[in-house]
């Protein structure tokens, strides 16, 4: 039969050393842990800004074919605000951009017939981030393409 081997006076537990480089390792990957979802909590929140101009524009077309008037689509670039006006008045609600997420472009008419007068709206993120987006002229469509 095999003997079972007990704790002898001399193995007791765990060295101080051992308990240090334990509590070391895990302190690295809870930072690394804490960076990564810093990381993907700007990302998510730069992808939803970008969501959220791309979907006013088509709404903008909508409504102007919907309600045969012109819709304007209107930036303000030091603010970084958005919004649309119909009739020279504010339509819906503007719409802030989160910090460090700019906006350029100029405004965009779209027409009762679906057309548009056309343009290109940037959402940047830092510099190492960009969306574009392209509404055509012709048929007041909107793309967006990340850069």
């Amino acid at each position: 039969m095999e003997k079972i081997k007990t704790l002898s006076a001399g193995n007791k537990g765990f060295t101080l050393l051992e308990l240090i480089i334990v509590i070391f390792i895990a302190g690295i990957s809870v930072a690394i842990v804490a960076v990564s979802i810093g990381r993907i909590h700007e990302k998510r929140l730069f992808n939803e800004a970008s969501k959220k101009v791309f979907i006013t524009l088509k709404h903008a077309r909508e409504t102007a074919i919907l309600e045969k008037t012109p819709v304007a689509f209107k930036i303000d670039e030091e603010a970084g605000s958005f919004w649309m006006e119909k009739n020279n008045a504010v339509y819906g609600k503007m719409q802030n951009m989160p910090e460090r997420i700019t906006l350029k472009g100029e405004a965009i008419i779209f027409f009762p017939k679906g057309n548009s007068s056309g343009g290109r709206i940037k959402i940047t993120y830092e510099k190492n981030r960009e969306y574009s987006i392209e509404v055509d002229p012709v048929l007041g469509t909107a793309k967006i393409k990340r850069v």
